[in-house]
């Protein structure tokens, strides 16, 4: 036991002290490494220890302005951090910054934003960005979701699936992958009358997939997007104690790397957080917590906020109630860690290193097309 203590103790303070692409590789070394990686102080050493941005990006976006607060993790108090996101640099590009817009992120820091008639793919901690392709079919009486996933940081390969609905079940796709530098069409995705898209704008990536929330009659369901074979995969079941919808209401996240569901029962304050498992190939749901103690959340419903996807571990997510105006975002145990009015909420991990095939936004005026 001892020995083991021992171990633990000097894997963290090697991994503490390495490079974020280095660590996150180190995560496929072993069940303990990954798991390591994903506990609260490990997250605030490496922070401090390997200059690591790491925190929430809490946005509103409105036809006319858009605003941004980050909090660290490091600081969770300070809504200010000297390892902070601006997109200032972006001026010469959108004239106007407050009118920019964020469509989807990535959590090495990579943003696709949308101003006026542009499309950027940017990385704020390196002042870099790119122009991309206006997608090639566009409705603006219906909105369209973006998804944005890197594929690899070096050399950086990235796609974007867009959604845009027509019609209650039907959608049309399209995706862009930096590898080619354009957008291609993809076959609609047709569901059946029976089934729906719990909130299409909302989607989790793990290990190459997309994931949704699907609702067939009065049961949840979990719909995917493989974005190497480019295709949608056949549903997959949520646990058990949470498929109907009368009894519970769901999100999808992200914990530890893995997919989570957080489930809330209607009939009660209690929260409970499951994680996809697999052995030897089968997948199975693992219950990692249940939250009872949230009393200052009692007589008001719990907001599972849309883009608030990332659980770092049962006892280190956000959650939020409405108080007024203001949302307060709150851990696990109920404690505060910003109240605002800002409702979307992205969780970033990067470096500050540079990314090839990013121009520096000193050269903005040379690529303006």
């Amino acid at each position: 036991m001892a020995t083991r203590g021992f171990n633990s103790d000097v894997l963290f303070e090697i991994l503490s002290r390495a490079d974020l692409e280095t660590m996150r590789k180190c995560r496929l070394l072993s069940k303990e490494c990954n798991a390591l990686t994903y506990t609260p102080r490990f997250v605030r050493s490496h922070c401090e220890r390997s200059n690591t941005l790491c925190g929430y990006l809490f946005c509103v976006s409105t036809k006319t302005r858009a605003s941004w607060r980050f909090s660290s993790i490091g600081d969770p108090g300070s809504a200010v951090h000297p390892k902070s996101i601006d997109f200032n640099f972006l001026c010469d590009t959108f004239t106007d910054t407050s009118s920019l817009r964020i469509l989807a992120v990535v959590d090495i820091c990579l943003f696709l934003c949308h101003g006026g008639i542009r499309y950027v793919v940017c990385k704020p901690t390196t002042c870099q960005w790119r122009v991309i392709p206006a997608p090639r079919s566009q409705d603006s009486s219906q909105p369209s979701s973006y998804f944005m996933t890197a594929l690899k940081s070096k050399p950086l390969k990235f796609k974007i699936l867009r959604l845009q609905p027509h019609g209650v079940c039907n959608f049309k796709c399209e995706i862009f992958y930096s590898r080619i530098w354009s957008w291609k069409q993809l076959d609609d995705l047709n569901l059946p009358d029976s089934q729906s898209l719990q909130d299409y704008r909302h989607a989790i990536f793990v290990c190459g997939r997309l994931y949704w929330i699907t609702l067939i009659q009065d049961e949840y369901n979990i719909l995917s997007f493989d974005l190497g074979k480019e295709n949608w995969a056949v549903n997959m079941a949520v646990p058990d104690p949470c498929k109907n919808r009368v009894l519970y209401e769901v999100k999808l996240s992200v914990c530890g790397g893995k997919v989570a569901i957080m489930g809330k029962r209607r009939d009660s304050e209690t929260v409970e957080v499951w994680v996809l498992r697999y052995n030897h190939g089968e997948a199975w749901w693992s219950k990692m917590q249940s939250i009872f103690n949230l009393e200052n959340l009692k007589r008001t419903d719990l907001v599972f906020l849309p883009n608030a996807d990332t659980i770092l571990t049962w006892d280190c997510f956000t959650i939020a109630r409405p108080t007024s105006r203001n949302f307060q975002y709150r851990d696990a145990s109920g404690s505060t860690i910003l109240s605002t009015e800002n409702r979307s909420v992205y969780f970033l991990q990067a470096g500050h290193e540079p990314i090839p095939g990013l121009r520096w936004a000193i050269e903005n005026q040379k690529f303006l097309d």
